[in-house]
């Protein structure tokens, strides 16, 4: 076409044709322009379609580790909720036992569950992949950034709660593992007499300090799981917004 256009131009000018050669000329230039606008137009077309790409990559991504926050927070409020029945077997065994052995054992019988806690830590691999390659602005729907920058800031909110929960946890452990090594959990656990002091002569019924940690541990294992439930509602939405999105682009 080029090659064309320039012998044409070389026939116009050696006949002196100048104003059709201003014409075919002109009709170069439009088609050099036309050409650069549209290899613009097609290079924008595929950066939009790659970009969108990235898009639904990030939020199928932060959808499938949100799913996995789910599981995580109904494990965690499943346990609090058998620590929580523990918590109270004890509580009611110290207020109603008849002795100290019979407050020692149920005491016992419950540490498995007593001396261990369950946190909820985000899955947030992906949204802080976006965060860190500068791409939080692919995600198109305001709704849906709003609410995932809201969801992932929240973090430090439970934090103080849980770390709370790991403190209480330890300080009653360490209180009771002392108080627990009577002569008959002793026996009970390596099959053999021995001298130390029985359950009986330990004050398992009335040591406020007990009572205390399992009171303290209580209370902060119901605000817990005031936040793993608010986390899911959380979830739950932007779970519902995702999909949404999801179908609307296909």
């Amino acid at each position: 076409m080029l090659r064309f256009l320039r012998q044409l131009r070389q026939n116009k000018i050696s006949q002196n044709q100048f104003r059709k050669y201003f014409l075919y000329a002109l009709g170069e230039v439009l088609l050099v322009v036309i050409g650069i606008l549209l290899a613009l137009q097609i290079d924008a077309w595929n950066n939009g379609r790659i970009l969108k790409q990235k898009e639904l990559l990030y939020l199928k991504e932060i959808r499938v580790q949100l799913q996995e926050d789910l599981e995580t927070i109904g494990y965690t409020i499943d346990f609090n909720q058998n620590k929580d029945s523990a918590i109270t077997n004890s509580l009611g065994a110290m207020l109603h036992s008849n002795s100290n052995l019979q407050a020692m054992f149920e005491i016992s019988k419950n540490m498995p569950v007593l001396a261990e806690y369950s946190v909820f830590t985000q899955n947030r691999v992906a949204f802080d992949n976006m965060l860190s390659a500068e791409n939080i602005d692919l995600i198109s729907s305001d709704t849906l950034r709003t609410l995932l920058s809201n969801y992932y800031a929240e973090e430090n909110l439970l934090n103080g709660t849980q770390e709370r929960i790991k403190e209480l946890t330890r300080i009653f452990v360490d209180h009771m593992s002392p108080m627990l090594m009577t002569r008959e959990n002793i026996k009970q656990l390596f099959q053999t007499d021995n001298a130390f002091v029985s359950g009986s002569e330990i004050d398992f019924r009335t040591n406020p300090v007990v009572f205390g940690d399992l009171f303290s541990m209580q209370r902060n294992i119901d605000a817990h799981n005031v936040y793993l439930e608010d986390y899911q509602q959380d979830i739950e939405i932007i779970i519902t917004q995702i999909d949404q999105f999801l179908s609307s682009v296909h």
